[in-house]
């Protein structure tokens, strides 16, 4: 076993905001672990591979050898007017390719006390494309849906996402329902590409 240390997203991610369509100041996201995944090329879809890369202990939430935690080992440099790298407080690097990318913790993605309602574990997932123009599309069509790793389970996202501004730029906003808490691989799919990674969720 090996422990998670303290995003968005998307990493990454969990976060309110502000802008077309948000609300809320983002917050770092709120954990991590490790492991890299693969980029799907357009019209493709992504899998995940495990790392020998071991997590840190600083959080106490032990994620698990089998659970592959994708961390940006060879973070993206994201076009204008995305800044270079996300702001430090995220501890974060980009992660994908131009046609779409997400905002991932150094050390992985560990999702520790999400709010729960009947249908499960809500968070906020955010995304970047280039081919993604903020000024019109206010409700880009950006679908997400998971697959737990270990064990049966699935969420798919319905209705379009969102606009939200930050000081890690002008960002899509799209809300999922995680079922249980497991580990879990979460596919974003926008203009015919794909972009996965697996990320851990703490009973």
């Amino acid at each position: 076993m090996r422990r998670s240390s303290c995003l968005v997203v998307a990493a990454w991610l969990a976060a309110g905001c502000t802008g077309a369509g948000g609300a809320g100041d983002p917050s770092p996201p709120a954990t991590p672990a490790a492991s890299p995944a693969v980029i799907a090329a357009a019209g493709t879809r992504s899998s995940a591979a495990p790392s020998s890369r071991p997590a840190p202990s600083t959080l106490g939430d032990v994620v698990p050898e089998s659970c592959p935690v994708t961390v940006p080992t060879a973070p993206f440099t994201p076009p204008p007017p995305a800044p270079e790298i996300p702001p430090a407080r995220y501890d974060a690097g980009w992660y994908g390719s131009a046609s779409l990318w997400t905002m991932l913790r150094r050390e992985g993605e560990v999702w520790p006390g999400l709010p729960l309602d009947p249908d499960g574990l809500g968070q906020k997932t955010f995304w970047w494309s280039a081919l993604w123009d903020s000024t019109r599309d206010f409700t880009p069509a950006i679908s997400v849906d998971g697959r737990r790793l270990d064990g049966p389970g699935e969420f798919a996202t319905t209705g379009r996402g969102t606009n939200a501004s930050a000081d890690f730029g002008t960002a899509m906003l799209i809300g999922v329902t995680i079922p249980a808490a497991g580990c879990w691989e979460l596919t974003g799919t926008y203009r015919g590409s794909s972009l996965s990674f697996v990320f851990w969720v703490p009973a």
